[in-house]
Parts: structure tokens; sequence; C-alpha cells
């Protein structure tokens, strides 16, 4: 039987797709990878040709048979006659097996698992690729870590006190996975004396660039045809010997041109936000419905603290000392395109605070309609009075009276918490029928554009609504022919979902930034997890929401007002992070170029800090170091988005620019270490009509560090009568950085406990746990 390493062996351009591996199909003319590989459940090789080519024709043309590619049964004459010489286990980083290869002879090799039962699965589907030995290869830093192509090499080099590595499967099947684990290490490659060791040398020493300290490549001498190190060991050779070669060997550097740093295209590899920070009750919840929606943690999370942050409205603010307080109203808004489920998240998310206002809508419903029927009662017999008046002292003087009644009380109004789309003036009037605070929460962008005056009558901009109720200053607008809005420290709380282009719509918008209206939203702009869904996921424990419920009520219901002061220990570190985030702003700094945002940074912070405090526990305690740090924590997370947000708000506009991040995530999800500039057009051809509209993109990725052109190899790129087409090389750093960030990229999928180690080194720690604990509202 053949493996899935030996058929990719025969094949040319593998790259890694999902689960499984393409490549150029050997039985027609292939130049883009049409060639599907996998491996079913059973060891046996799956390939589909999606150019047409009959399975039977794919086989054939790679000199095989398909009974070569048939299973071994527990029957067969074929496995009865093969013998297992070596196992090979792989095992993480705390030594718990991953999967084992298996060495038969007549020399194949299998891989399997541990099925749980105390037998086998023969299958590493879905198993974490990890280097070989990886626990002795990480409690050796500061060694030279040699890198060989199989298993019973590395055990040859263990065996002359050398410390080495390789990984699964041989050549063809390392990846930037591998290269996280020799970060900042000497590695010394030592290839086969073969061309498919060859290759594989190269390209293990191409994707450490940039991520190891040095990389050489050793060609041991006296080796003969398809020899190994383990044969160069066996004829006498010593670790001495051998690392006097390598000393004597140049660093190796592919056509000795170094690597640039790359220049990030905006918003690539985004941190994650910090859900363990959170409070406990408020964290499961989060991850329950980021898994159970199969969406990014951030969304969830951010729209979670923006609806606390309604329910304690104008109840609640936080002093970080004399002189110096905010409110705990939140401006958020998260950026996502159509399809990633933000209207049910936010469905989700606000439900509690919907559920309070229709239970107070019913509960006051007979109470308005009563105090209406009395008022529209005394405006009638207000008219009548006036017109008595015009005659009569005594009808005139009760009229007068009257009015004062009337202007003394307040106009009946049903109780509303949340408003969705409204204009600056209707957010206004409600503001003042609700006592100085509501919510105006959207899952579309045309909140902005209401923003901006449409459908005001003026068609002016509509932001001072905004901009008091965010600071809590007092708001008094006059409007000629209508009454005076009037309210005092108003409490604004603002959370919008909206799509990448309002963003391109609002940089357009001059008074957005000139009046400080974006400055004061913290931005978030999670990765997409469109096309790496889980399905059937189920939904949210009812536990969870009942917890989430029951503790959105508990600060709806605190008494207010209050304010919180920290602790002495919260007040140092508070101090401490306003003095970082003021150099932020300096030139050269993270926050250069838009003070706008960064100047508001550190009240932003300590308005986390009082949400997460009231959600952790009694408003009326003083706030705890580990709410200031985790106010902190999620501040630095804020950091980078707010600089994608404002950094591409001019960037959108770029079709150069889109189509280089289009190229860029078309190499991350398939892994490209090369590729050419047929494929790239071949994979975008709806984006760019012509081939020509490719070029610019490609060459913003070139300036950028991401890609380098190769010199062209007329033995093996063109066909007769085709002219070659230019080939890229990707930049390993492009590649490692996605690796990094992709583990795991999708932590839903795989919820922990809370991690509680930050909170260890506090002074108060039992103050702490009881804060968490608290979180989870009985």
């Amino acid at each position: 039987m053949k493996t899935v390493e030996d058929i990719l062996g025969l094949l040319q351009s593998v790259h890694r797709q999902g689960s499984g591996w393409m490549a150029c199909c050997p039985a027609h003319d292939d130049h883009t990878p049409s060639l599907s590989i996998s491996e079913g459940d059973d060891g046996k090789v799956l390939m589909k040709c999606f150019a047409g080519c009959d399975f039977e024709k794919v086989v054939s043309a790679l000199g095989l048979t398909i009974a070569d590619l048939m299973p071994y049964s527990s029957h067969s004459a074929a496995l009865q006659k093969s013998v297992i010489v070596a196992t090979y286990d792989y095992q993480d980083e705390v030594g718990t097996m991953l999967f084992q290869v298996v060495r038969y002879q007549p020399k194949s090799f299998r891989q399997r698992q541990p099925d749980g039962k105390g037998g086998w699965k023969w299958s590493v589907k879905d198993v974490r690729s990890v280097p070989f030995h990886l626990p002795r290869l990480l409690t050796s830093q500061g060694d030279v870590v040699f890198f060989v192509e199989g298993e019973k090499d590395v055990i040859a080099l263990e065996g002359i006190g050398c410390i080495a590595t390789c990984n699964a499967g041989g050549a063809s099947k390392w990846t930037a996975e591998h290269s996280v684990y020799l970060t900042h290490r000497d590695v010394v490659v030592l290839p086969d004396n073969d061309v498919p060791g060859g290759k594989h040398a190269e390209t293990v020493a191409m994707s450490l660039q940039g991520i190891a300290r040095t990389v050489k490549v050793v060609t041991l001498p006296g080796l003969g045809e398809k020899g190994d190190v383990s044969d160069w060991i066996a004829a006498g050779g010593t670790k001495e010997q051998l690392v006097n070669l390598a000393d004597a060997t140049r660093i190796w550097k592919l056509g000795s041109q170094a690597w640039p740093n790359i220049e990030s295209l905006d918003y690539l590899q985004l941190p994650l936000f910090p859900v363990e920070v959170l409070p406990r009750g408020l964290q499961e919840f989060v991850e329950a419905e980021s898994h159970a929606t199969q969406t990014p943690s951030d969304l969830a999370a951010i729209m979670s603290l923006a609806t606390c942050a309604a329910a304690i409205a104008r109840k609640v603010r936080i002093e970080a000392r004399p002189g110096f307080s905010e409110p705990t109203n939140l401006f958020v808004c998260v950026i996502l395109d159509p399809g990633n489920r933000k209207s049910a998240v936010f469905a989700d998310v606000i439900r509690p605070l919907k559920d309070l206002e229709n239970e107070l809508i019913e509960e006051t419903t007979q109470t308005v309609a009563m105090l209406t029927s009395r008022r529209r009662q005394d405006e009638k017999r207000l008219q009548d009075l006036e017109k008595k008046g015009a005659h009569d002292v005594e009808a005139r003087r009760d009229a007068e009276e009257l009015a004062a009644e009337l202007a003394q009380q307040p106009i009946p109004v049903a109780p509303r918490l949340i408003v969705e789309d409204a204009t600056g003036e209707k957010l206004g009037m409600m503001l003042a029928d609700q006592g100085g605070r509501i919510a105006s929460f959207s899952a579309e962008g045309t909140v902005f554009d209401l923003m901006a005056g449409l459908y005001s009558k003026s068609g002016l901009p509509q932001m001072d609504v905004y901009l008091k109720g965010h600071n809590g200053d007092d708001l008094v607008t006059d409007r000629v022919g209508r009454e005076t809005v009037r309210v005092t420290k108003p409490a604004l709380t603002c959370a919008y979902t909206v799509q990448e282009i309002v963003l391109k719509a609002m940089s357009k918008n001059k008074a957005f930034r000139g009046r400080g209206l974006l400055g004061r939203f913290l931005y978030a702009i999670p990765e997409s997890w469109i096309g790496h869904r889980q399905v059937a996921c189920p939904p949210v424990p009812e536990s969870v929401n009942d917890t989430y419920d029951q503790l959105i009520r508990r600060l709806f219901t605190i008494d207010g007002p209050v304010t919180l002061r920290l602790s002495r220990e919260a007040a140092v570190a508070f101090e401490s992070w306003e003095v970082e985030a003021e150099a932020m702003l300096a030139d050269g700094g993270p926050l250069e170029g838009m003070h706008d945002w960064g100047a508001k940074l550190h009240g932003a912070t300590l308005r986390l800090a009082g949400i997460l405090h009231c959600v952790a526990g009694s408003p009326h305690e003083e706030v705890s170091i580990c709410w200031v740090e985790a106010a902190i924590t999620i501040s630095r997370y804020l950091i980078p988005h707010a600089q994608t947000v404002f950094d591409s708000m001019t960037a959108l506009s770029d079709p150069v620019t889109d189509g280089a991040r289009y190229i860029v995530r078309w190499i991350e999800k398939n892994r490209l270490q090369e590729f050419s500039r047929r494929d790239a057009h071949q994979h975008g051809r709806r984006k760019f009509k012509k081939a020509e509209d490719i070029d610019a993109p490609l060459n913003e990725l070139i300036g950028r560090g991401y890609i380098r052109e190769q010199p062209i190899n007329s033995e093996s790129q063109s066909t007769p009568g085709r002219k070659p087409s230019r080939r890229y090389q990707v930049n390993p750093v492009l590649l490692q950085r996605e690796a990094f960030a992709s583990c795991p990229q999708y932590p839903q999928n795989a919820v922990s406990p809370p991690n509680l180690a930050h909170f260890e080194d506090s002074e108060d720690a039992s103050l702490q746990t009881r804060a968490l604990e608290t979180g989870q509202v009985a």
C-alpha cells in the first residue's frame, strides 16, 4: 500500500489546503494545481482531479495501480508479509502521545493515533503536527538543533550526543507550524543525498528564515546515493566532526538575499479579545455564545460589555483621584462584513435588556394610559379657560395656574432602554423622556448616516447628542418652533456592528473625526470565521444564559448615584498606565496621528475598570487592582484595532492595497511558499478581470516585503509554445506569523476553564477570587 506521503512525493507543486493537499494533476497538462489529495480514516489515499480526469487515469499517470492505494486489511497477504520494525512516538510539550509513526519491512510507513480505548485509529486527520521528540527539543534551549529527514536519523544523532528533530512524513510535509518550535534556535539541516532530500532541506531552511537565529545546510561527505546521516554515523562519523562541518559552513540565505521586515497591510493578524480577563460569569457567556454562533469572541465580548455599561449608565461613575472621574457608559463599534451572524449575536447579547424593557412597558402601560388621558383632559380644559380668559379675569388666572401645573408635570411616555435607529434630534428627545439615559444599539451601519444628518429637517450633522451623551455634559438643544430639549448629565451608550465599507463612507465625512466623534468609539475588527465554522453547534446552555440574564438585571437594579474609587494598589497601577498611554501619543509612538482617540484611552480604561468591577461584585466596594489590570489588558487589545480603523479609512479606497490583501489571504489560506503570477490570477480571476490587473497588487506585496520575484527556470517553467509565468517566493515570516495566530485560531471550538493566573500575585487574592465567583449571580 502506498501512503499519502508516498503519493505526495510523486507529485509537483504540492501545497496544503485545509486538511489535505493540492497538486498539479499528472494526467493532464496542469499549470494550476487541480488535483485534491487527502487521507481517509482507514489510511486510504483519496484523489480527485477538478479538471475532470478519471481516478484510474490519475493513478496510471503516477505509474501505480489502484491496488497500490488500497489499505491493508487484517487478512491481506500484503499485511502478513509486512513486519513492524519500529514505532516512533510524537508527543506534545508535556510528553503526551499525539500520534505514532509505524515503520514496516519492506520499507513503508503508516501513522496512527490512540483511539482512547487501548487500541489505534489508523489516521492522523485533525491531529496536531509537531516535531519529533518535542519535549527534548524544548528542554535543550541554547544547543544547536540538527534537522534531518527521518526518525531513525534523529535517534542516531541522539546516540552521539546531539539534539535533533524531524517532521513526520519526511520530505514535503514540513509546515510553518513546525517552525514555531525552532524560534531563535541555531539550526543545522542535514539533507539526505537525493533530489527529494535536497528540496526538503531547502524548504525547511526557507521556512526558518527570520524565525531561527541561524540556519545552515550541511552536505555530509562520503554519502552514497540516497545516503543519510545514519549511514554517515555508522561509517564512523562523530559529534565533533559534525560540529566542525557545521562551523565551516556559511549561514544559509536564499540567493544570499535576506528578507526585509514585512510592512503590514493594516489589519492582518490583529490580536484576539482577551476573554480570560472578564469576570467568570461574563466570560462563560461570551465563550458559549461564540461557540454556539461560531463567531469571533470579540463580537460577543465587546457587545456584552456595552450591554453591561447600558445597565449601569448614569448610575455609576468611577473616580481615579479627586478631580478625575468618568461615567461608565461606552461607545463601541465592531467591524464585520455580511454573513458573520452579527444580528444573531446582537440579539442574544441585548436580550436581557430587551426583556427588562418589555417588562417595564407592561408594568406601566395602564399608568401611562391613565396619565396621558388626564393630561389630555387638562390640556382641553386649559384651552377652554384660555378662551374664557379673554373676557374673564378669574378664568385667565385659572388658566395660568393650570399651565404652570402642566409645565411641572412630565409628559407620560412608555419606558425605553434601547433605541435602534433614530436621528440625533429624536435621540435627544428620548434622552429627555427617559431620565437622561438610553442605549443606541444597531446591527447595521445606517446609524452613521443618521449622525451625518440623514432624515433630519436641517440636513446637518447631528452630533451634539452623541458628544455630550458620551461625556455626560448637559444637553440643551433649542429648535425654532419646537420645544427645547434639556438633559442634565446625559448618559448615552452606543454599540454598533458595521460593515467594512462603512469605514470608507465615514472617512469622507470630515465632521465625524473633526469634532471628535470617531475618537470616542472603542473599535474591534475580528477575523471572519466564514469557511472555518463548525455546523450544528449546541446552543448556549440554559444555565449560562440564566446567569447572564441575572447579571444584567442585577446591574440594572443598582441604586445610584454611586461613585467608585480605586484601591491604593489599583490607583498606582492606573497612574502607571496613564504615563504609558501618554508616551504613546508622542512622535513615533503607536498613537501618533490618532490623538483624538489616544487622548481618551486612559478615560476609556477607567470606564472599563468600573464596568468590570460592577459585573464582578458590589459597586459599594473599592475597585481592586485586578479589574484595573484587566481593563488595561483590554485597552492594549483595542490599540492595534483602532490603529487599523484610522489607517484603513483611506486604504479602503485604494484598489491596489485591497488587491494585495486579497492575495495575502489566498497565500495564508493555502500555506503557499511560492506561486506563479498565473496561479494568483487564476485564483482571483473574478477580482482581477484582466491578467495585468494583478501586477500592481503583486508589486505592492514585493515593496512591503511579503513576496519577492524568483528567477525563471526555463527547464521547469514553460511548456512548448507557452511563455513562462513569473514566479514569486513568499516571505516565510508571513506563514510563521499565520501559524502563531492560528494556534488556536478559533479558540471557541476548544473552550477551556477561565485562566486565573493573573490574580496569583495579588496581595488580596481571596478578594479577587470572591469577586470572580460573585460574577456568577445566583
